[in-house]
C-alpha cells in the first residue's frame, strides 16, 4: 500500500509502499476514506511530539473496514469509522479499572500502530467508532479532534440552562466550539481579536462577536461577561487575561496548547469562587454528541481537502498558519 512516511524529522514525509497491515485479535484493518490534519502533526514532524521513526503520522483517519480480526464482536467488514488518537488501554491499571481507558498510562495509540496517512490502517476496536449515515468522510475528519476536543471541553464545563459561554479563539477549535453551544441552546459569544470574525461569529450561531483588544478579560466583563469560558487559542497571555470576565463561580477551560500561562491576578478565583480546567479528549459519549450534530446539520465543519499528493504542502500550511480552521487529507481527490 501507500503511505506518507516520515523518517526524519523536519524532512519531507516520504511516499513509500509498504506492506499491508493484517489484523490481529481485536483489530480490524480500515481502508482510509480521509485523515484530517492538525498541529500536532507539525509537532511530530518537528520533533517536538517524540515518537519511534519511521512512522506513519495521521491522528483523524476515517474510513471503511475491510478486515475483521478474531475476537472483533461489535464491527463488521463495510462498516464506516473513524479512529481516535488513543485506542486501547491495557485494562489492569486504576484507569481502566475505574472505566477511563481515555486516560491509560499505557494506552496504544496510532504511534504505536502507524496512524491514517496511508490508504490502509491496522487499529484497535476498541479505538473505533462508527459514523452516523448522515456524515460524510471529511466532515468526520473534524468531529474526531477538533470536535471530540471541544465537545469535551463543553461538558467539562458542566453548563447549566441560561448559562452564557464565550469562546476565546475562533479558529479549527473555536468554530466548532461555538456550533456546539449555540447548538445545544446556550447564549454564545466569540472572543477574537479579528474584526472579520466578529461578523462570522453571527454565521456560527454565536449571539455576538467581541473585539478583545489587549484585554480579554476587560472586553468580556464590559459585554457582560460569561459562565463559562472556552480557551481555544495557543495564546497563554490571552488565556490568563480572559480569566477576570468570568460571571460568579464561573468556568474556564483550556483546550489549546499554549506555553506556560502565568495568571497574575488571581483575585478572581478567590472572591468569585471560579475554576480553571484542561480539557481534552474526555468521555467517548462527547465523540458521538460530536458526531451527531455534525451529521444532523446542527454543525458544520469548515475544511480545506486536498489530495494524498499534496500532504506535505499541507502540513506546511498547517505549519505557517495558512489554514484559517481544519485540513484534511480526502484520498478520493486525484
Amino acid at each position: 500500500m501507500r503511505a506518507a512516511v516520515i523518517t526524519e524529522v523536519n524532512r519531507p514525509w516520504e511516499f513509500q509502499e509498504i506492506p499491508q497491515p493484517v489484523a490481529g485479535p481485536g483489530q480490524v484493518v480500515i481502508r482510509i476514506h480521509a485523515c484530517g490534519m492538525c498541529f500536532s502533526d507539525v509537532l511530530v514532524h518537528q520533533g517536538l511530539w517524540p515518537v519511534p521513526l519511521p512512522i506513519v503520522a495521521g491522528h483523524e483517519p476515517v474510513g471503511e473496514v475491510v478486515e475483521a480480526g478474531p475476537g472483533v464482536i461489535n464491527l463488521r467488514v463495510g462498516d464506516r469509522v473513524g479512529v481516535s488518537w488513543l485506542q486501547h488501554g491495557e485494562g489492569r491499571c486504576v484507569e481502566c479499572q475505574s472505566g477511563f481507558p481515555l486516560h491509560c498510562p499505557d494506552g496504544q495509540t496510532w504511534i504505536d500502530l502507524g496512524g491514517g496517512n496511508a490508504e490502509y490502517m491496522l487499529a484497535w476496536e476498541s479505538g473505533c467508532t462508527l459514523l452516523p449515515a448522515n456524515i460524510s468522510y471529511l466532515d468526520a475528519t473534524a468531529a474526531f479532534c477538533a470536535g471530540f476536543t471541544s465537545m469535551s471541553g463543553l461538558r467539562n464545563a458542566d453548563p447549566k440552562p441560561g448559562e452564557r459561554v464565550a469562546v476565546l479563539g475562533v479558529g479549527g477549535l473555536g468554530h466548532m466550539a461555538v456550533q456546539f453551544s449555540a447548538a445545544l441552546g446556550l447564549e454564545t459569544v466569540v472572543l477574537t481579536n479579528s474584526p472579520d470574525k466578529v461578523a462570522y461569529a453571527k454565521q456560527l450561531g454565536a449571539a455576538d462577536g467581541i473585539l478583545i483588544g489587549d484585554d480579554a478579560g476587560k472586553a468580556l466583563a464590559d459585554a457582560g461577561g460569561a459562565d463559562i469560558v472556552l480557551c481555544t487559542t495557543a495564546s497563554a497571555k490571552q488565556v490568563a487575561s480572559v480569566l477576570s470576565g468570568l460571571r460568579y463561580a464561573g468556568r474556564l477551560v483550556t483546550m489549546g496548547m499554549t506555553g506556560p500561562i502565568q495568571f497574575e491576578d488571581m483575585t478572581t478565583l478567590l472572591f468569585k469562587q471560579c475554576s480553571i480546567k484542561g480539557s481534552t479528549h474526555n468521555s467517548r459519549g462527547d465523540l458521538v454528541e460530536a458526531l451527531d450534530l455534525v451529521a444532523s446539520g446542527k454543525v458544520k465543519p469548515r475544511i480545506e481537502a486536498y489530495p494524498f499528493e499534496k500532504i506535505n504542502d499541507v502540513r506546511e500550511r498547517v505549519t505557517a498558519g495558512k489554514v484559517r480552521y481544519r485540513a484534511a487529507i480526502d484520498f478520493n481527490l486525484s
